[in-house]
């Protein structure tokens, strides 16, 4: 066990993993062990090309890269001279463009498909092409999302993960995870490849290491093969969050079995959090997660904020109260020039504290698109006349028309609403739609397919004329009546038929375009929690903690635990946590809106809760 920082980071005798807990100074280690590399290896652009460093997302890229060429900074290199920082599908991208013809895939117009609406419909294409169920569709995308493919022919997933691959193949396309699969497909049947690739990641650098899952961990495994004693991987299994993608602390905490003569090391340090909240957020986290990796104690930690000052647990006696508190916090912090940051534990919370924050002219930014639904319908439908071609844009058209346009087809959710009749019916027209695609191929896209079909079946014949009319009241509207091709917009789609559903939307979308108010130097950031890594504010604010929403009963409670220590741990002075007496069902997952009862999880900090008002919002 390592925790002398500078024996972890000139230690070049073994693979190491680094346990960095929050505040720990992650980045910098890897921008240090990156710098010494560069100026101890013998000749700069020959050991450059040796490093590899590999982040979790585009935005960890940027800050290493921002680390390590910032001009105010400890390293100050010239962008030039920075090694290859990369995420790990964009390296997978890298290696699959290398020789695609082994997966059945052309170099040119090969594109990545990332849309997951698109990849839904194509796994349920899949198996009904198979006359397999649209379960069998959803356990096969979840197992490839999850990395650990195993080929079993005989399994009705893996047949429709094949299916799924042939409909890819006919549009040259790859999806998110394919990034990665074909990457270690290609490099374990080329040695060539991947002895090209073994020379580029010597020295391999990974962040975020909690976050991996099966394929990235064969992937890495791979490319350190030949030069073990330069794998340096950073993490924290306490900050585990991604299990719906296959992400595992195990990875963190096997670390020395996976890779024989390997060692831990720990950073002690703390430079975010006030010692007080930290003490609370650890000790909520050795209750739940058992199997904590890190430091134990914060009396083991090196605080640069050694305030005692505990989060502050508030009690809203409504939803609408909450959020105006939140705005009045908001607000007040920002005008003494702190940092803010607004977590919600779902996206659904989000509107209701983004109309307080404007009532109090909070600027604030939000990475949650809420332009309304029925608008991007009518983009979709717009994008698609000009790229007819554009075989999975024609397929989400199809799915709208029968949703709820003018080739509807009952039963769209199948749930208990439904009567059987009603579900089987659907089921057999969506099977109908997913043979379609073994009509497509190189020479004939899947709207030819449709216009060319010779079906005289009910729903067929409305896809088609409903297509047909669309383009011809968008290409000869010069010769028809004004308005007709909107007209033909609304009918075709399904939207907009009440005309106050488009004075509606039309209203949110002016208020969405309306400017903020700026008059202090920052403004508020608002995320779900499960997008706060690698953040971090003066002053934390998390809304929603009752206990029918947090923990979110339908996944892990141990993982859902290490979310909440993530979102108390971005807190840099302040942090208040709400629950709300009142929710609506719609957001929260029980039948009473009333007598909410608190989280669990508050419970476990052992805090009590309050309804006077925050000291800070006093003032407003």
């Amino acid at each position: 066990m390592l925790s002398n920082y500078k024996e972890i980071v000139t230690n070049f005798a073994s693979p190491i993993c680094v346990i960095a807990g929050p505040g720990a100074g992650k980045t910098h280690l890897l921008a240090d062990r990156i710098n010494r590399l560069l100026k101890n290896g013998g000749s700069k652009n020959k050991i450059r090309d040796t490093i590899c460093v590999l982040a979790f997302g585009n935005d960890a890229v940027q800050r290493m890269k921002d680390e390590l060429t910032n001009p105010k900074g400890d390293w100050k290199l010239p962008f030039p001279e920075l090694p290859r920082i990369l995420t790990t599908h964009s390296l997978g991208l890298e290696i699959v463009k290398e020789k695609p013809s082994d997966i059945g895939l052309l170099k040119t117009d090969l594109e990545v498909q990332e849309n997951h609406k698109i990849q839904e419909l194509m796994y349920r294409d899949a198996a009904f092409i198979l006359d397999f169920t649209e379960e069998d569709g959803k356990e096969a995308g979840k197992c490839k999302r999850y990395g650990d493919c195993q080929k079993q022919t005989s399994k009705n997933k893996c047949k429709v993960c094949m299916k799924y691959r042939e409909i890819m193949s006919k549009c040259n396309r790859i999806d998110f995870d394919d990034q990665l699969l074909f990457a270690c497909e290609i490099l374990e049947n080329n040695p060539a490849i991947l002895k090209k690739y073994q020379e580029k990641a010597k020295h391999l650098l990974i962040d975020e290491y909690q976050d991996f899952n099966a394929v990235q961990f064969r992937l890495i495994d791979l490319l350190s093969r030949e030069s073990r004693n330069g794998l340096f991987v950073v993490g924290d299994d306490a900050q585990s969050i991604y299990s719906f993608r296959g992400g595992n602390p195990k990875f963190v905490l096997r670390f020395c079995q996976d890779f024989p003569g390997a060692e831990f090391g720990y950073l002690p340090y703390n430079r975010r959090c006030p010692k007080g909240i930290m003490r609370i957020a650890l000790t909520f986290l050795q209750q739940k997660y058992l199997e904590y990796k890190g430091i134990r104690s914060v009396d083991d930690i090196d605080f640069t904020n050694r305030s005692e000052n505990a989060p502050y647990v508030w009690e809203a006696p409504s939803e609408l109260k909450e959020s105006a508190e939140v705005a009045k916090i908001a607000r007040s912090s920002l005008e003494e020039e702190k940092t803010v940051l607004i977590l919600v534990p779902k996206k659904d919370l989000l509107p209701l504290v983004i109309k307080k924050l404007r009532e109090y002219h909070v600027p604030y930014d939000c990475d949650e698109n809420f332009i309304p639904d029925r608008i991007k319908v009518a983009n979709l439908f717009i994008e698609w006349i000009g790229k007819q071609e554009d075989n999975f844009k024609t397929r989400l058209i199809i799915e709208q028309l029968i949703n709820a346009g003018s080739a509807k087809v009952p039963g769209m959710k199948k749930d208990r609403r439904c009567s059987s009749e009603t579900i089987e019916k659907r089921v057999a027209e969506e099977k109908k739609i997913a043979k379609l695609w073994e009509r497509v191929d190189k020479h004939n896209n899947l709207f030819s397919v449709i216009s060319n079909h010779e079906e005289t079946e009910a729903t067929f014949v409305k896809i088609r004329d409903g297509l047909n009319n669309l383009i011809n009241s968008y290409v000869g509207w010069e010769g028809i009546d004004q308005g007709e091709f909107v007209k033909q917009l609304s009918a075709v789609s399904g939207i907009w038929v009440n005309p106050s559903k488009l004075i509606e939307d039309l209203g949110l979308v002016s208020k969405l375009l309306v400017p903020q108010e700026i008059s202090v130097k920052h403004i508020a950031s608002l995320r779900t929690m499960k997008k706060a890594k690698g953040l971090q504010a003066d002053v934390v604010i998390v809304v929603g903690l009752e206990n029918d929403i947090v923990p979110d009963r339908r996944n892990d409670v141990v993982e859902e635990a290490r979310l909440f220590y993530v979102s108390m741990t971005r807190a840099q002075q302040s942090l208040y946590l709400f629950h709300s007496s009142r929710r609506p069902c719609d957001i929260s997952y029980s039948e009473s809106n009333l007598e909410k009862d608190r989280s669990v999880f508050l419970n476990d900090l052992g805090l009590p809760s309050t309804n006077k008002f925050p000291t800070s919002s006093k003032k407003i």
